[in-house]
């Protein structure tokens, strides 16, 4: 994975799902714990922020895509 921007928890969602998804899992790839270091939770805090954005811009965008093919499926 490519060097990805991680925005402040103050910052829109990126417009488009991928960019989304992208920094999720950047942001998921820095949470994870490193052995024999304790966690600094200061800077834990606003990536926990924008990371609960991110998904919860990601799950809209899955139940409307979702909400698109059941209402493709009803009017066949």
């Amino acid at each position: 994975m490519s060097s990805v921007a991680i925005g402040s928890p103050e910052d829109p969602a990126p417009a488009r799902f991928a960019e989304a998804y992208e920094e999720l899992q950047a942001i998921a790839a820095k949470l994870k714990p490193t052995q024999g270091q304790t966690p600094d939770v200061d800077a834990i805090e606003p990536l926990i922020k924008r990371a609960n954005l991110l998904a919860r811009h990601c799950q809209d965008r899955i139940d409307a895509v979702r909400s698109l093919i059941g209402e493709q499926s009803v009017e066949r």
